[in-house]
């Protein structure tokens, strides 16, 4: 369904893109769950700025992160405001 563009009531049409991001244990060297939603944050926005599919790895793990966004990322300079 994603790669259907949707149509608005007044017939213009927009394209629709989904972005995930994943890390695994035994790739990122950790069970620790704050180290693998960091990790899945920095490849999904990695993914988004390449505009290709990132699986997280063991360098994803070591991006410090804001409220969970990654610090220097447009839109972390501000409190409360999402990118």
């Amino acid at each position: 369904m994603l790669h259907t563009p949707v149509t608005l009531d007044d017939g213009r049409t927009v394209d629709i893109a989904a972005s995930v991001g994943a890390a695994t244990p035994d790739v990122i060297g950790s069970r620790d769950l704050s180290a693998l939603q960091r990790s899945a944050d920095a490849a999904l926005y990695d993914g988004k700025h390449s505009g290709r599919a990132a699986l997280a790895t063991a360098a994803h793990a070591t991006v410090p992160s804001v409220n969970g966004r990654r610090a220097g990322r447009p839109g972390t300079a501000v409190w409360g405001r999402a990118a």
